[in-house]
């Protein structure tokens, strides 16, 4: 037996010795090969004295390297590297020393600067590596497949390149994953562009702990199974917006403890088998398509700490079953569609910090058990429809961030306990139905920062206390009655942005703040303060970006110094509605590098527009409409024209044509040059503008034929050409396609078009075909606000003015040209149609019965035509009709009776002496209506004898009651009466 020992114990010694040969065999490297390695990286990298690497110094010693900082050893050899947050810097090459460790284990790399290097291929060599972390290092440009081939990969962290377009190919993707199905736990790769499919070899990753691949492209459904792997405890896919998937039947034995898929494209209802997520702690699904209500199973999620909803489709209730979930810290509900009231229970969520609930459709009173949330940083509860009182939060003195705006509390003062609240930086009370001063413990609040006050009924003079708030750099007190004098606002140093729109400002003459101690603000409204003067201290301002004036008493010169002002900053100034006529001197308002919108509307300016404006090169909106401005149109638009969206000279005193300066850069989306003294023909150069919405030439001397080439312009919805001299026959041309595709609003009334009506375009007018409801206003988004797009047509026979043109209105205005002919059967495809003027032109023939089919119709004027025959009775059908004109034309017989015929007026009928019935008082079967109709209507017929009396008895009165009700039209239409016919 001894023998049989000792001969075991010789065999196992010659396999050590063996497997020591072959390990110094296969391993040419020696430890001292390995120092002279970590020190020849050390070389090539800059670092300094914070440095884990700065300590690596040779001393000789063979084993020196194993006691430097971050280094690892085993069996002499270096088999880790720890240099994460080391302040390594500048680009990593493959061939450098650090890839001929072939030992290493780990290599950790994280929180340094690559200078956007490539990560080396170089990786590869280092075929033992199970830990590998590059996170927030600096690295761009494709990862190499080398990493893919490292089979031992335990842990791979390549996130927090964010911006830098690192980017996996989706076949290393692929297998990266097969390669170390075996060995892999983590994976994290956010902001790793791969823009892929998830492989399905990810499921066979049977050790897996931890997948976080947040944005980073991935497309295509979300394999499920997923969800019950049985080691999984971290899943991170947010971020994905092209990741279709829902949320399955999940298994009761899940070990997920973060579930986070926000921003995916998730959808249908949560599954109520979440509730077997036992071990959850956080729980995000916001900005998903999750519909449905909450199920009751999110109550067994007893170890939840985090629950994210915000930004899905959710309805219902608030459930009381939130009770149980006594350990969350953070609840976000907000943005979904919530209805009911606010449960008492929410009073046992002790733990609390954050509570979002804002934008949904939540009512009723805040229980009095929410005053046990005394925890809580951030309470938000805007944009409901909650009543009743604000309980007091005075207890609440971790409390940072309130938004209560837009519900509908009972009208209130603000209460002392306000200035208690000594954390708050973040204070929103906008639309909560505030009056009455403001007291000025309320400006106890020396941490806040971003303080709204907007839309209540706050009045009196703001307290000398306002200036303990020298923390703030928000401050929104628009839509309230409040008087100020601004120098107080010149004294709080950290102030960026003021609204004080529609409150009373004054300024102070006794103002000594220069330059050096008034705050620079970045945005200032100061809209319907009624100032009468340029503020003085925007002498000083030198970082504004938004300068607001709008709607003040301002008059006279603008002031030379005003160009000086922010001149690299500033990128919207709007001083519309004010008394302005000039510039004090010469405008260089090229000064202005980053302008981008121009508003000088609703003045008196006089002159010619200023040749500086076209060196604005990133001008966007120019809108110099409701002048006095004389000359022609500068040529020099062309420098801008591949910057400008929208430019509005409305009503100005504009002369001579429209110059053809449009490129085919152009980005123009509205073009309003109505109401001026334009003549010649349309600038061809337009049809290059393919992003044109709206264009509206009305009330000028423009002289042209149809511009059918502007059918080519596939986004052009509103074309207005009212009131010119443009004449001829409407056709398409047979060898060009101008379908007008988009067009919804067409205005060519007072022109001089001849011929028959455009039938072709009634059947090609696809847009106008449509009943979609899309209850949005044609507008150019800017910062702030929205600027609106405006028209003004003949409606239900009044002139209109639309400040905002709805998406949803459909009109067609051909009325007071020379159109003969019948009225073409196509029109009745034109079923959006919601306004149809053809009067005041020569038609005849019977109104067609198939205009029945106008079902959306709501004015309809075919008045001052040659139509015959009787009233068609299909036109009962149009419920919508809300206006019906048809007098002076040659009609007969019985008016449709029903719906909303019973509702117009004689005037709808008159100057049709053989029509009958109600509401005429000429009833049918009379004999007077059986009589053949002698009405006649000659193009050159005039009026004798006493019917020039009956005439001239109705224009007197006419002229009256224009006098007294009309005094906004005549105004705005006297000047150009008078140019027209002067001419």
């Amino acid at each position: 037996m001894a023998k049989s020992i000792h001969v075991f114990m010789l065999l196992v010694l010659h396999v050590l010795i063996s497997a020591l040969a072959l390990a110094n065999k296969v391993s040419s490297l020696s430890h001292a090969d390995e120092c002279s390695m970590l020190l020849q990286f050390k070389e090539n990298m800059s670092i300094n004295n914070h440095s884990k690497v700065a300590s690596w110094k040779s001393d000789g010693a063979r084993r020196h390297c194993c006691l430097w900082d971050g280094v690892e050893c085993s069996l002499g050899h270096v088999i880790g590297l720890d240099l994460s947050s080391s302040f390594l810097s500048g680009p990593i090459s493959s061939n450098n020393s650090l890839f001929n460790l072939i030992h290493l284990h780990t290599l950790n790399l994280a929180d340094n600067n690559f200078c956007y290097s490539k990560i080396p291929s170089g990786i590869g060599r280092l075929s033992q590596l199970a830990y590998l972390n590059l996170s927030y290092s600096a690295f761009s440009e494709e990862i190499p497949k080398q990493i893919s081939q490292l089979r031992n990969l335990v842990s791979l962290d390549l996130t927090g390149n964010y911006g830098l377009k690192l980017k996996l190919q989706s076949s290393d993707f692929q297998n990266l994953v097969q390669n170390s199905s075996e060995t892999l736990r983590e994976l994290f790769l956010s902001w790793v562009d791969i823009d892929s499919e998830l492989p399905d070899s990810l499921v066979n990753s049977s050790l897996l702990t931890s997948l976080v691949i947040s944005n980073c492209g991935l497309r295509g459904e979300f394999p499920t199974s997923i969800f019950n792997m049985p080691t999984l405890q971290l899943l991170d896919v947010q971020g994905n917006s092209d990741l279709t998937g829902y949320i399955p039947e999940i298994h009761c034995n899940s070990e997920l403890k973060h579930l986070i898929i926000a921003g995916t494209h998730f959808q249908g209802s949560i599954s109520a088998s979440i509730g077997n997520l036992t071990h959850l702690n956080i729980l995000d699904i916001s900005s998903c398509a999750f519909t449905g209500t909450l199920p009751a199973s999110i109550s067994n999620l007893t170890q939840l700490r985090e629950l994210h909803l915000s930004y899905n489709g959710m309805i219902g209730q608030i459930p009381s079953f939130f009770s149980n979930l006594t350990q969350l810290t953070l609840l976000d509900l907000s943005h979904n569609e919530f209805t009911g009231s606010l449960p008492s229970s929410i009073g046992n969520q002790t733990q609390l910090r954050e509570l979002h609930l804002g934008n949904n459709g939540m009512i009723g009173t805040i229980p009095s058990s929410f005053s046990n949330l005394t925890q809580l940083t951030l309470l938000d509860l805007s944009h409901n429809e909650f009543t009743g009182s604000l309980p007091s939060l005075e207890r609440f003195e971790n409390l940072t961030d309130l938004i209560l705006s837009n519900n509908n509390f009972d009208r209130w003062k603000l209460p002392d306990w306000f200035g208690k609240l000594k954390k708050m930086t973040y204070l929103d009370l906008g639309y909560v139905n505030l009056y009455g001063e403001i007291p000025s413990s309320f400006f106890n609040l020396t941490q806040v920062k971003s303080l709204h006050l907007s839309g209540n009924q706050l009045k009196g003079e703001l307290p000398s206390s306002l200036l303990n708030l020298q923390n703030l750099e928000e401050f929104y007190l628009d839509g309230n009655n409040a008087t100020t004098d601004f120098h107080l606002f010149l004294s709080l140093k950290k102030l960026k942005y003021l609204d004080l729109h529609g409150n009373n400002v004054t300024l102070s003459v006794k103002d000594s703040h220069t330059n050096e101690t008034q705050p620079q603000f970045t945005a200032l409204w100061m809209e319907s303060c009624n100032l009468k003067v340029f503020p003085e201290f925007l002498r000083f301002q030198q970082e504004l970006e938004y300068l607001f004036l709008i709607n003040n008493k301002i008059e006279g010169l603008i002031p030379g110094w005003m160009w000086n002002i922010s001149k690299e900053t500033l990128s919207i100034l709007s001083l519309s509605q004010n008394l302005l006529i000039g510039f004090e001197q010469h405008s260089p308002v090229a000064s202005w590098v980053s302008l981008e919108t121009l508003d000088l509307s609703h003045n008196m300016l006089t002159g010619e527009i200023p040749p500086s404006i076209c060196d604005l090169l990133y001008l966007s909106l120019l809108d110099l409409s409701f002048n006095n401005i004389t000359g022609s149109i500068p040529p020099c638009l062309e420098k801008i024209s591949n910057s400008l969206v929208v430019l509005n000279l409305r009503s100005n005193t504009l002369q001579g044509t429209i110059p053809n300066v449009f490129t085919n850069e152009s980005k123009l989306e509205m073009i309003d040059l109505s109401e001026n003294n334009l003549e010649g023909q349309l600038p061809r150069s337009l049809e290059n503008c393919e992003s044109l919405q709206f264009l509206d030439l009305g009330h000028n001397f423009i002289e042209d034929i149809f511009p059918f080439w502007l059918g080519t312009l596939s986004k052009l919805q509103v074309l207005i050409l009212r009131f010119n001299k443009f004449h001829g026959i409407i056709r398409i041309p047979s060898d060009i396609n101008v379908n007008f595709p988009l067009l919804r609003i067409i205005d060519l009334s007072y022109n001089s078009f001849s011929g028959d009506l455009p039938h072709q375009y009634f059947q090609v007018w696809s847009a106008m075909k449509e009943t979609e409801a899309n209850p949005t206003y044609m507008s150019m988004p800017r910062m702030w606000k929205d600027y609106w797009f405006s028209i003004q047509l003949t409606n239900k026979g009044v002139n209109m003015e639309y400040q905002k043109i709805i998406k949803t209105f459909y009109a067609v205005d051909l009325s007071s040209n020379m159109f003969r002919g019948k009225i073409p059967e196509s029109i009745k495809t034109l079923t959006g149609l919601q306004l149809l003027n053809l009067s005041n032109n020569e038609l005849s023939g019977v109104i067609p019965p198939s205009m029945g089919n106008l079902i959306r119709l709501e004015s309809l004027d075919l008045s001052s035509n040659k139509l015959s025959r009787v009233i068609p009775q299909e036109l009962v059908q149009l419920n919508f009709l809300e206006f019906l004109n048809v007098s002076n034309n040659n009609l007969i017989g019985p008016i449709p009776q029903g719906r909303q015929f019973n509702t117009f007026s004689n005037d709808s009928y008159m100057g049709n002496k053989a029509l009958c019935g109600n509401p005429l008082s000429m009833k049918c079967g009379d004999a007077k209506v059986s009589e053949p109709s002698k009405v006649s209507f000659e193009e050159d017929t005039f009026p004798d004898g006493v019917d020039w009396v009956v005439i001239l008895i109705g224009f007197v009165s006419g002229l009256i009651v224009a006098l007294v009700c009309g005094d906004h039209v005549t105004r705005r239409y006297y000047k150009w009466f008078l140019q027209r016919f002067r001419k």
